[in-house]
């Protein structure tokens, strides 16, 4: 707080001290009093004003300059209002205690709104889970009855339950590090996990497919980690064309194992690059072909970075993307 600012806050009782010296001068000289009486009274009413301005100055910028400091001190901000500085003054109460009413709002407001969430979450996790029945009949129909016409059926039922997949993932996103198992897991075991999954389209598409160094071991949890390179994988063979070829295989590292996923699809064009982990962007060749939904790398990024690993996506000649597990500490560098 400045001096000069206070002054201008102070402008009215600065005014109305000088009328009041105007007025007392003028009834004094019409009493024909002494000019040094004169001058003593009002030099006396202008030293007591200018001590209870200065008093009061330092008082507010005390209490103003401690408060800004706890506030840049503490991690949670809207404590504030707990542990402000001694109050010595009516307007500091005031303020304290539209602090602690306006604190108080938002924290209902914010757990009205968790609720709310919470329940819509639950929701939808029960939705995914019962969807799964009739999913599964269905695929149970279509083995029985095996067709060109049922082939079509399984393929879009596969697309419905990739996307029912991202569903669950999306509403568990934000809570990752509470829903983790973390353990040492075969990186060749979830690659041909996935791998089997996705069997029907590698020969529909016929692609070549090239696997090798994966018989390596990665801290990481087991479900994520699938969820991630299904998102990957699903997007390699989405974006293949002529002579599709995919190649899945890792690097040790001194710090760190790299696990890369290479194809020689259409790629991704260098403008795009910086924004293909962003919600809901889809691309211009996601746009133009493919009906990308722009959730499936964004949630990608999301877990990665709930688990401490790092994902990089490169594109020249086809798409590369590269996910590094770091050999430090690992519950060191899991986002809380």
């Amino acid at each position: 707080m400045k001096f000069i600012d206070y002054l201008k806050d102070k402008i009215l009782p600065l005014i109305l001290v000088n009328l009041l010296v105007i007025i007392i001068f003028l009834i004094l000289f019409a009493l024909k009093c002494n000019g040094w009486i004169i001058f003593d009274i009002i030099f006396l009413i202008y030293l007591s004003f200018t001590i209870s301005l200065i008093f009061d100055y330092y008082k507010r910028k005390t209490f103003y300059n401690k408060t800004l400091k706890l506030l840049e001190n503490i991690d949670n901000q809207n404590l504030i209002h707990e542990i402000l500085p001694s109050i010595t003054f009516i307007d500091a109460k005031i303020l304290k205690d539209i602090l602690y009413k306006t604190n108080k709002y938002k924290i209902e407001r914010i757990n009205e709104y968790k609720y709310k969430q919470e329940n819509f979450k639950e929701y939808i996790e029960m939705w995914v889970h019962e969807i799964k029945t009739p999913i599964a009949s269905a695929m149970l129909t279509i083995y029985n009855n095996q067709s060109k016409l049922s082939d079509d059926i399984k393929t879009e039922l596969d697309k419905i339950e990739d996307y029912i997949q991202q569903v669950l993932f999306y509403t568990k996103s934000e809570t990752a590090n509470k829903d983790y198992i973390i353990k040492k897991v075969s990186l060749e075991s979830i690659v041909n996990k996935i791998i089997l999954k996705h069997k029907g389209d590698f020969l529909l598409k016929k692609i070549t497919l090239e696997l090798k160094d994966l018989n390596i071991e990665v801290n990481t949890d087991t479900k994520w980690l699938e969820f991630i390179l299904d998102q990957i994988i699903n997007n390699s063979i989405k974006y293949t064309e002529e002579n599709p070829k995919i190649e899945i295989y890792a690097k040790q590292n001194k710090n760190d194992i790299k696990l890369i996923i290479k194809d020689n699809g259409i790629g991704i064009i260098p403008n795009d690059l910086p924004r293909v982990f962003d919600k809901g962007f889809t691309g211009t060749n996601g746009r133009k072909k493919y009906n990308s939904t722009g959730i499936g790398l964004y949630l990608t990024k999301k877990l990665c970075d709930k688990l401490g690993h790092q994902i990089n996506i490169a594109s020249e000649k086809g798409t590369e993307a590269t996910i590094t597990f770091p050999l430090s500490s690992y519950t060191n560098d899991l986002k809380k």
